[in-house]
């Protein structure tokens, strides 16, 4: 059993497919193919149902997948502390909610690139859900995202917190204090679409306080919803930390 096995094993169950898994890790279906026959014979079992049309597991291939992560999650670990970063390069393809890219994602990225100066990062800026979705085909390596998620499949590690508040323009003569969502009532609300995971959180936020605004107009781009705000447009949600 090698680790290259259980790492065709773990991204064809991720993906779904054999021909999936071996565009994501860059090789033949059969190389896959042969690397997962080889597993079944090391382990005298086997792991996916051949009857099916997808890959699916058998009961022996879904005991192995949490221990094939562990091996795995211990690999990558082995590598980030006891090797040498310097050492490490190739490309990393990163997922950015865009609230983070306009707030702290330029510090992340300066201290990436000093860590791991070999390393080249391919950023896409996105919505939550889209990014999510995603991380679930293995078009992206990581993403800096909201969380928690609730993808069982994906490592999560907590990076601290991003504050936000409500904005607009003194034109409006809206509250300096905002205290209950029954305030906002009258105005009008830009929000971003239902693919970031703040359109849900603030929808249920006024349902629960039996709140209507006068217009909730959507939009998938937080840089046009603060342009939209600062002109007036609307009130909106924004990080206190944007650039």
């Amino acid at each position: 059993m090698t680790l290259k096995q259980l790492q065709a094993f773990l991204w064809v169950i991720r993906l779904g497919s054999f021909a999936a898994a071996a565009k994501k890790l860059h090789t033949t279906q059969s190389t896959i193919s042969t690397r997962v026959i080889e597993l079944e014979a090391s382990l005298g079992v086997q792991l996916f149902d051949r009857s099916a049309a997808t890959a699916r597991l058998t009961a022996k291939g879904r005991e192995l997948m949490p221990l094939a992560e562990r091996m795995l999650g211990i690999e990558a670990q082995i590598e980030s502390t006891v090797g040498d970063p310097a050492s490490l390069s190739g490309v990393v393809k990163v997922g950015v909610a865009e609230f983070i890219a306009l707030s702290w994602l330029p510090t992340w990225v300066a201290r990436a690139n000093t860590d791991f100066p070999n390393v080249v990062l391919e950023i896409d800026v996105d919505l939550t859900l889209s990014l999510q979705e995603k991380l679930a085909e293995g078009k992206l390596d990581m993403a800096l995202l909201p969380g928690p998620t609730p993808d069982a499949n994906l490592v999560q590690k907590d990076l601290g917190a991003v504050t936000f508040a409500w904005m607009a323009s003194p034109s409006l003569g809206v509250p300096s204090r905002i205290e209950s969502a029954k305030q906002l009532e009258p105005f009008p609300i830009i929000m971003l679409s239902h693919q970031s995971n703040l359109h849900a959180i603030l929808r249920n936020w006024f349902e629960l306080a039996a709140a209507s605004p006068r217009r909730m107009d959507v939009c998938n781009s937080l840089a046009t919803v603060a342009s939209l705000t600062m002109a007036g447009l609307g009130v909106s949600f924004l990080p206190l930390d944007y650039h």
